[in-house]
């Protein structure tokens, strides 16, 4: 035994290597604790019974802390064995309230459980505090913490994904540390930035760089009525997420680990070099009359044997290669790791909680740099001093490395996907120089990927907060004190490499990339501080119940950043500002600050579990307003009503457990879109690292300043004023659970921009001359039951949220083909395009439409080519005068917002195993794809994939895409033919785990897994992409994943 502790610690060591500092601290605690661990087992045995002495099987009883598990018998028996002296054993069953029992050193333990018709007595986070579920007023969702674990993602905010109705995800790149993951609580409510107020122990916090296992639960605040306590920063809607703290009783050390595969998924597939050529041909031939290749030279490409050949005329390579660039330039699989270690324990006056992660993910970059790496570390400390005083503390980081090469991944995946494949990867070298022939045609990838350079991004991310609670002086007062410091580090250094491509001849130069190398470097710093005290007294006067909040707090934030580059480096093998040349360096620095002071109250009352009310009201400053527009009030009201408390209800409809209405008015601000300094008249610097913004002044160039915005000192919030109507209900003893919200949200001080004369010489900024109207509505079941040694869940939630620009007069106000953000009187991000009517079928039928309606994008069409409808009969395609009312042939095609979104869970236990299946969608949703990404050979960097086999012959009317055509995206155009249905349903978890029995004096829990993630979708959209990315399409996006991950979780 003391070997296995001797390897185990060892083991451990290596796991937390990415902490040097922490590496002897842990390790020592370790190997010092883990004695402790071993411990007598000991058999418990006993009978439960509800409130009136009936026997009842299936009761779960589990030691608490641990998967240690039982399930009673059909007489109501159980056994179970613990490893602790201290185990304390929870008894639970739906319906019926959970009851926790100290073993003592007992062997026998009889239960009875008393019914819980409510159901609902979970106490949950809220803004400043805590409340029972019951008693909620708001619409308010919690997720626990254990949904967020054992899965394949990147982070928290991946992980959230189709949870909870209402609270959409959306990401827009599969690239490590890049995913460009987003978060959306009931769509928009505003044109402009409205991100949720993340705040994690009540600090404002990236919820990316926040460890999956630290997190104990997440309250998400949806309507104003919850969020208003927040005011100024909640339009967006408030996460609340509350970490795992230590608990009394001996020390626990938990480990886990995960390891997956990640395989890329709708990916274009590239054609070989004989059928793109073909193509090439039929487009060429199509555009100027004439082929490229001769037959003979198609059946060159089909040869293996023969690659390329000199031409002498031209002095450089023909190739006739066949190379699959995807394959060459990229991992078809790549792995991902994670590894978790806590150690926590303690007594009651001091327990503590410590706990490490590592996550490192590759990329699908076969060459060079492409991953990411995040590391955390999170101590917890709370000490209750005496009845009166107690104090916790939270020490915790988080660092995270980006690497990727200086080029760009998405600029490699372009040519990647687009470089012809008759073009050779490399051609032998051509003398004693060493110079590789490489690239006549185009860029090589494969050389950029492994000789252009690298660029790297550093986030490290400290925060330290204290908390001190006074309370039992007075029956019911409580006193909180918070005060926390949020640092901030980012580095970001690239790394620009000069790479040429040699031709045919000694030392001929075809192509250079970076002609000059290049140094870019920034450096920024951070900090934010919050100080927060507020005051809480309780009162309970027979059935009346009553509490009263409030509370003030101040924030200030800096960022001081700094930057510089410089080009013409001595060698591309060392860069430093040191070795550029002097003439092209420069640098620049900035600085970014502001204040934020509130005060805050809330009113709850409460009359006999029955009725409920609740009134919130926040007063909020900031220095980013103009001093007369600097303070708001933000009030909310919400009430409530128990139903199923009344008499009446109990007698007739005793099947339901709970039964609630509620309603709530409030107001919540955006302030995220705000300048730092948006009413003071702007200055800048004429000058540039080219020279050319500078003026002459006696025959020499001199830096000038000039204005480059106006003042707007009448700019405030923008206000949202939110109304919502719900519905909670539990039947039969809540084992089918529903809740459901209607809500309308108003912004009707929305900033947009104003229009004026570009002759102002001055850019313009945003006012409060906007609205937009947002409403929806949401609705969550859940089932849950138990059976013979096992249990079992479904659950399913959807969300429907519209949204109306209902005034905006801004500037860029206008109906054009494509993605229009923002257009009164339609959604947000509407697409608008032509309508069409199949293909022309014959040249004849080209020329009659042509002698009618001109193309002003295209002054030949023929048979293959698209064909517009005239709309308006004005004979000419076009889009009238740009506005909703005079759009020409524009219509209105959708919106790229889903309207819909729904997840289903679905889950069971049984005699140790267990399986998770979770699938998440959404449902009308526009999805639109660029025209340049759709077009097959626009010019030679731009070739066509295998869906592009499909296209319009005389042979082939009805093919999905056209006729091939060169250099032109005519038939491209944005139209109901290439807005494609968004809808989608992934299965985005699947869980498959065995939790082992423990085994004495070796561990307390053993859990192994395999779980997938993203393994299977239905959508319409085209294979070559993934439904769930952004407006417009691109052919530089990074693909997602389907991963396969295998884990590992045992506590000691």
């Amino acid at each position: 035994m003391k070997r296995f502790y001797f390897l185990l610690s060892a083991f451990a060591a290596n796991v937390i290597k990415p902490f040097p500092k922490a590496k002897i601290i842990a390790v020592i605690a370790f190997t010092l604790l883990i004695n402790s661990t071993a411990f007598a087992q000991s058999t418990v045995t006993g009978t439960v019974r509800d409130e009136k002495g009936i026997t009842m099987p299936g009761v779960s009883v589990k030691v608490k802390g641990s998967q240690v598990g039982a399930v009673t018998d059909e007489s109501g028996r159980y056994t179970i064995r613990t490893t602790s002296p201290g185990a304390v054993l929870v008894f639970a069953y739906i319906g019926f309230a959970s009851k926790e029992v100290a073993v003592a050193g007992k062997t026998t333990i009889n239960v009875s459980l008393a019914d819980d018709a409510q159901g609902l007595n979970d106490v949950v986070v809220i803004g400043y505090g805590t409340q029972k579920k019951v008693n909620l007023t708001g619409a308010v969702a919690q997720v626990d913490g254990k949904q967020l674990q054992d899965r394949p993602v990147p982070n928290a905010i991946a992980a959230l994904q189709g949870i909870s109705p209402g609270v959409t995800i959306t990401r827009g790149s599969g690239k490590p540390g890049a995913e460009g993951l987003g978060i959306r609580i009931r769509g928009f409510s505003s044109a402009n930035t409205t991100a949720a107020l993340t705040l994690v122990d009540g600090v404002e916090m990236d919820l990316a760089l926040i460890n999956p296992d630290d997190i104990e639960n997440i309250s998400v605040l949806k309507d104003a009525a919850a969020a208003s306590i927040y005011g100024a920063r909640a339009a967006g809607g408030v996460i609340l997420v509350t970490t795992k703290k230590g608990a009394s009783g001996k020390t626990r050390i938990n480990f886990s680990n995960n390891y997956s595969l990640n395989i890329t998924a709708r990916q274009p597939q590239r054609l070989n070099s004989w059928d793109e050529q073909t193509l090439i041909d039929e487009a060429r031939l199509n555009a100027t009359g004439a082929r490229e290749f001769t037959p003979e030279q198609i059946e060159w490409l089909k040869n293996p044997n023969f690659n390329y050949r000199e031409n002498q005329t031209a002095d450089r390579w023909d190739y006739y290669d066949n190379t699959n660039w995807i394959k060459e330039g990229m991992d078809k699989v790549n792995a991902s790791q994670k590894y978790n270690l806590s150690i926590g324990g303690g007594k009651q006056e001091l327990n503590y909680l410590l706990s490490g992660s590592y996550f490192k993910r590759d990329g699908v970059m076969r060459f060079g740099p492409d991953d990411n790496s995040v590391k955390t570390m999170r101590l917890s400390v709370n000490s209750e001093i005496n009845k009166y005083l107690s104090v916790g503390a939270i020490l915790s980081y988080a660092g995270s490395q980006v690497n990727e090469n200086s080029y760009s991944t998405g600029n490699i995946i372009d040519l990647l996907y687009r470089v012809r494949t008759r073009q050779s990867l490399y051609v032998p070298k051509e003398d004693v120089t060493g110079n590789i022939y490489n690239g006549d045609l185009q860029l090589n990838p494969v050389d950029i990927e492994k000789n252009a350079g690298f660029q790297r991004s550093d986030f490290d991310n400290f925060v330290g907060k204290i908390n001190i609670t006074a309370k039992n002086f007075v029956k019911g007062l409580t006193v909180d004190l918070n005060a926390s410091r949020n640092y901030g580090f980012y580095n970001y250094e690239s790394n620009k490499r000069t790479l040429n491509w040699y031709g045919r001849s000694t030392n001929t130069v075809r192509n250079t990339l970076n002609a000059l190398n290049q140094l870019d470097l920034t450096k920024n710093k951070s900090y934010q501080d919050n100080l927060t005290g507020q005051i809480s007294y309780d009162l309970q006067l027979n059935k009346h119940s009553f509490k009263v909040l409030g509370g003030a707090s101040f924030e200030q934030y800096r960022k001081d950043e700094f930057s510089a580059s410089a080009t013409g480096m001595v060698t591309n093998d060392f860069f430093s500002l040191n070795f550029g040349d002097a003439a092209t360096k420069t640098n620049k620095d900035k600085v970014e600050t502001w204040a934020f002071g509130s005060v805050f109250g809330r009113f709850n009352y409460n009359y006999d579990e029955k009725y409920l009310f609740e009134a919130v009201v926040r007063y909020d400053g900031s220095s980013r307003l103009a001093p007369e527009n600097r303070f708001q009030v933000f009030p909310a009201f919400s009430a409530g009503w128990r139903i199923s408390e009344e008499q009446f209800f109990k007698d007739n409809v005793p099947f339901v457990s709970n039964l609630k209405l509620r309603g709530s008015w409030g107001q919540v601000g955006n302030g995220a879109v705000l300048g730092f300094y948006d009413y003071f008249p702007l200055i800048t610097s004429g000058i540039g690292i080219d020279n050319q913004n500078r003026v002459i002044f006696n025959g020499l160039k001199t830096q000038y300043l000039y204005q480059n915005q106006l003042a707007s000192a009448n700019k405030t919030w923008e206000t949202v004023q939110s109304s919502n109507i719900g519905i909670d209900a539990g039947l039969f003893k809540n084992k089918l659970t529903l809740t459901a919200d209607y809500y309308v949200k108003y912004n009707k001080d929305m900033l947009a921009d104003l229009f004026l004369p570009s002759t102002i010489g001055v850019n313009v900024p945003k006012l409060n001359v906007g609205e937009l109207k947002s409403w929806g509505w949401e609705l969550e079941l859940k089932w849950r039951d138990t059976f013979k040694n096992g249990d079992y869940r479904i659950g399913f939630n959807v969300a429907d949220n519209q949204n109306e620009v209902t005034k905006y007069d801004g500037r860029n106000s206008v109906a054009n083909a494509g993605v229009v953000e923002i257009l009164q009187g339609y959604p947000l991000n509407t697409v608008w395009g032509y309508k069409t009517d199949g293909y022309f079928q014959t040249q004849a039928e080209a020329d009659a439409y042509k002698a009618r309606v001109r193309y002003p994008f295209f002054a030949n069409p023929a048979a293959g080519d698209v064909k517009y409808l005239d709309l308006d009969g004005n004979g000419v395609i076009d889009a009238g005068g740009g506005t909703p009312t005079n759009s020409g042939d524009l219509v209105n095609l959708g919106t790229t917002n889903a309207r819909y979104t729904f997840g289903l869970d679905l889950g069971a236990s049984w005699k140790g195993f267990d399986i998770t299946v979770f699938f998440q969608g959404v449902a009308k949703r526009a999805f639109l794809i660029d025209e340049n990404t759709l077009s097959p050979i626009l010019g030679t960097a731009n070739m066509p994939w295998s869906i592009h086999l499909d296209r319009w012959s005389p042979e082939n009317p009805n093919a999905f895409f056209p006729r091939m055509f060169q250099t032109s995206a005519h038939n491209f155009r944005p139209s109901d033919k290439w807005v494609q249905n968004g809808n989608y349903i992934r299965l985005k978890n699947l869980t498959l785990g065995y939790n082992f029995k423990p085994q004495n004096k070796i561990f307390q829990n053993l859990r192994v897994y395999v779980a997938g993630q993203d393994l299977f979708e239905k959508t319409d959209v085209l294979s070559v992409f993934d439904p769930e990315v952004g407006n417009d399409v691109s052919a530089q996006a990074y693909p997602f994943y389907r991963s396969v991950s295998f884990g590992l979780n045992i506590t000691l």
